[in-house]
Order: C-alpha cells, then sequence, then structure tokens
C-alpha cells in the first residue's frame, strides 16, 4: 500500500492520474477528474475536467495522442475541460487529432454544440495562425438498455471498452463505468465513474480486474461542508453526497467482491485532503474485511503503471 507513484513517462501501458478532485468548486491546488489510460503511446481520456489541457501538457502526454475522451456523466467537474481540450489542442504542436467523445445520451449534442460560441475565434486562428481547418469531434451517445447489465462502446487495435450504468443519485439518468481491455496484455481496468457503494453493475464489469479507479469521500465531513450552507442547500448537499457518492471505507469491500488486484482512488471529496489521510481511512477498513490487494491514494499527476 502506498500514497503515490512515479513512472518514467513513454516508458509502458500505465494510468496518469490527470486530477483527482471532485466537485465544481475550484481550488488553489487542485485538478478537477480526468484520468488518461496509456496503451502504446495511445491516450484513452476518461472525464475531462477543467484542468486536463494543462495536465496534459504538466504529465508530458500532450495532445497528439488523444483519439477517444470517455465521459463517465455529465456532471460539470467531469466535462468543463472538454472545450479548452479542443482548442487548446487544435494550437498545439503537434496538434490533437480529431477525437471522438462518447458518453450517455445527451454526448453527441453537446460535441456538437460545445463550441457553438468560439466560431470567431476559430476563424480567426483558421485564417491567420497557421493552424489550418478545425477538425470537431464526433459525439456518440451509449445508450445502455435496463435490461443489460453491459454494453460494448467502441474497440481499435489497443483496447476493447465495455460500459455499465451505475447510481450516483436519481438526478443523474445516465452515469457510467467503464472497462477497458487492453489487448496486447490482457490486462482489465475499470473507471468507476462517479457512484454509490455497493454497486451491483459495477460490481460485474469490475469482476477479476487488475485495477480498480473508484471514487471515494470522506462521510466525515460532510456534516462540516454541508453547515458552512444557507438552508436548505446545506441539506440538499448533504443528501446527495450520503445517497450519490462512496465513502472509503466502503472502498476495500467493493474491491474485495471484484476481485481486484490494485485499488486506485480518485475523485476526492468533499474537500481535498493529503493521500496519507485517505489511506490513514482506508488500511484499517481494508485489514477487517481482508482485502490484500495494493491500495493507492494518488495526487495529480501520479502515474499507475499496468
Amino acid at each position: 500500500m502506498t500514497e503515490q507513484l512515479q513512472w518514467p513517462a513513454g516508458s509502458s501501458d500505465r494510468i496518469v492520474m490527470l486530477g483527482v478532485n471532485g466537485g465544481p468548486v475550484v481550488g488553489p491546488d487542485e485538478a478537477k477528474p480526468a484520468l488518461a489510460l496509456v496503451v502504446n503511446d495511445a491516450v484513452y481520456l476518461v472525464d475531462c475536467g477543467l484542468d486536463t489541457p494543462r495536465q496534459l501538457v504538466r504529465a508530458g502526454l500532450g495532445f497528439a495522442g488523444i483519439r477517444n475522451v470517455f465521459i463517465t456523466h455529465h456532471h460539470l467537474d467531469h466535462t468543463s475541460g472538454l472545450p479548452g481540450l479542443l482548442l487548446h489542442g487544435w494550437t498545439a504542436r503537434p496538434p490533437l487529432p480529431p477525437v471522438d467523445i462518447w458518453g450517455p445520451p445527451g454526448t453527441k449534442q453537446k460535441a456538437t454544440n460545445l463550441l457553438a460560441g468560439f466560431g470567431d475565434e476559430i476563424a480567426l486562428f483558421e485564417s491567420g495562425g497557421g493552424f489550418g481547418a478545425f477538425m470537431a469531434p464526433d459525439g456518440h451517445d451509449i445508450e445502455v438498455p435496463p435490461d443489460r447489465a453491459v454494453v460494448p462502446v467502441m474497440e481499435d487495435a489497443n483496447v476493447r471498452v465495455d460500459a455499465t450504468r451505475v447510481f450516483h443519485g436519481p438526478e443523474v439518468a445516465n452515469a457510467y463505468a467503464y472497462r477497458f481491455t487492453v489487448k496486447g496484455t490482457g490486462k482489465v481496468v475499470v473507471f468507476s465513474g462517479d457512484t454509490a457503494a455497493h454497486d451491483a453493475n459495477l460490481a460485474a464489469i469490475a469482476k477479476g480486474c487488475d485495477v480498480l479507479v473508484h471514487e471515494t469521500q470522506d462521510n466525515s465531513a460532510i456534516e462540516r461542508i454541508a453547515a458552512e450552507l444557507p438552508f436548505p442547500r446545506g441539506e440538499e448537499l448533504k443528501k446527495h453526497l450520503f445517497e450519490a457518492h462512496s465513502s472509503v471505507l466502503d472502498l476495500p469491500a467493493v474491491a474485495l467482491a471484484a476481485q481486484a488486484k490494485k485499488l486506485v482512488f480518485s475523485h476526492y471529496t468533499p474537500v481535498a485532503q493529503p493521500p496519507s489521510t485517505w489511506l490513514a481511512l482506508a488500511v484499517p477498513a481494508a485489514e477487517a474485511v481482508g482485502y490484500e490487494g495494493e491500495i493507492f491514494a494518488p495526487n495529480a499527476l501520479d502515474v499507475i503503471p499496468l
């Protein structure tokens, strides 16, 4: 069990934790949700929070390897970086190639309308910036019928991607977890998205995975955060956090049920805390249920090797 990992860029298939802090409020030392699975130098981006473009540069990944973006759900902390990814990726050297954006219903329309207010800016750089024609993204709505636990999403030379529906509160009609199967090695990585533990669909799609990247929440901080808001907003926030997110104390049991070899925390809520704090909560819970896999509480830009 460890707090932090570093891995030489480009040395192997890996997960780069671009942004690990959840919620729409911007903090001075936080990066919003964005996770990069790197396979054979191709970058598969799961969620695209506000800080994603800069974090890609800081991580040494850049934009040229990105072909696909997978959105877990339409909360803005998971999507607000999309305009910046497309615009600044276009002007990068080497540039962002044409991108497919996959996600719950509404993703296709979002991709079509994403840059509707930036026509003037795009036209100016097309004519005078030396960047060539802007390539609009393609959006794809993933439909998960109620009677199907897992649906295929896409497949290329490197990975096969499947999705399942997870519960993230009654107001979120469609929230997804994704399973990536790496063809060259057979390794399986599952990204939970935002969900409440224990989710039966997540348990099924994560069965036997090599790495389970799961959102985490410190429930002991919720009352304090809610008390800082006026009534009834504090009560509304408290209800959402308790019913729609996963306590860190439950996650070792989730990983045990899934037989996950590694458990990686992400989407820290409701406040940012050092990795040592999350591990201090998780380790006794793991010992109590008998989970013996590795547990990681990464910082932004940490790397998890596959």
